[in-house]
């Protein structure tokens, strides 16, 4: 197996992992923080990459661009407490530190649970009146995509669950 990169002593699950969190805290501080600081992006005709994501993703669910209070307060707990824990995770990892398990499997309770919550809101409220029926608005943004922050985090707790029984075990 080719162990190439400066974390040789990761696991290829362990590196995964990391990446995931890298990802992941980015898309939570930069791409979701600015929908909680900028109410106005949809109004936005400069180009900004940023407003222009927010302005197609409102095509699949419309709650961002009508500034739901439970959306943007969900957005904002993601976006300035999951999003630097994502970053200091990826540190723990390539530190080794023991309390990266914890730290996982708290963010990601924090992910499933958030991700859980906007799905039942959405169809409590009614899912036809948020997001518009073509394919690529519904299936792909709206469930494909947020459906990503369901499985992986599953995935993530489990793997933390694992580590930390063992090391209850001893």
């Amino acid at each position: 197996m080719n162990t190439a990169g400066k974390a040789k002593f990761l696991s290829v699950t362990e590196r995964s992992m990391a990446c995931w969190f890298l990802c992941s805290g980015l898309i939570h501080l930069i791409v979701e923080g600015n929908v909680v600081l900028n109410s106005k992006f949809y109004q936005d005709t400069s180009g900004n990459i940023l407003n222009e994501i927010w302005k197609e993703y409102s095509k699949a669910d419309s709650r961002y661009a009508t500034r739901d209070d439970f959306i943007i307060s969900m957005e904002a707990v993601t976006a300035f407490l999951e999003g630097p824990a994502c970053l200091l995770i990826v540190w723990g990892m390539l530190k080794l530190k023991p309390w990266r398990f914890t730290a996982i499997l708290l963010v990601s309770l924090g992910q499933l649970y958030g991700d859980v919550l906007y799905f039942g809101t959405c169809a409590h409220g009614g899912i036809a009146r948020h997001s518009r029926p073509e394919w690529i608005y519904f299936w792909f943004y709206f469930v494909i995509v947020n459906g990503i922050w369901i499985v992986v985090p599953t995935m993530c707790i489990l793997y933390a669950a694992k580590n930390i029984n063992r090391a209850i075990a001893g």
